[in-house]
């Protein structure tokens, strides 16, 4: 194996994203054939997952701008899926929540996105699908070097 440079593996890196955007068809304004684009439905999942967070947390956790998350969690609180509570520790700090209406989109978020998966991977061998977990596994432990943070 030779020695592999920084532009090689950015080129790799550009084109594994252009295959699964296409792949997992997240290109376009549609998430799942939802009316959300991947980022408004990813706020969805955010709160989900971390119930109680507060808009800096997900601007930080997602890299997104801090007015365009909160036009988009205005939406989705004018939408019945979210609410806001005045934090008990800072009041300067809204806590998210999700509605039942916000839970029930997300979980069948989830659930598309799992069916939509594996729908890609059912032909794979047991072997395959190990290989390509243990993939993700160190593309995640190395990326998460170049971040600072811990698996």
């Amino acid at each position: 194996m030779g020695v592999i440079t920084i532009n090689e593996t950015v080129n790799k890196i550009r084109e594994f994203n252009r295959f699964y955007m296409s792949a997992m068809d997240l290109l376009g304004n549609h998430y799942l054939g939802s009316e959300y684009s991947v980022t408004e439905a990813r706020i969805f999942f955010e709160i989900y997952t971390n119930s109680g967070c507060n808009a800096a947390y997900i601007a930080k956790r997602m890299n997104i701008d801090k007015s365009y998350l909160s036009r988009i969690l205005k939406n989705h609180e004018k939408n019945g899926y979210l609410f806001k509570k005045i934090s008990e520790k800072d009041s300067r700090v809204y806590e998210l929540y999700l509605t039942e209406k916000g839970k029930n989109k997300t979980e069948d978020f989830v659930q598309k996105s799992e069916q939509q998966i594996g729908e890609l991977i059912q032909q794979l061998s047991q072997n395959d699908c190990e290989l390509l977990k243990d993939a993700f596994d160190t593309i995640i432990a190395i990326l998460n070097k170049c971040k600072g943070e811990k698996k």
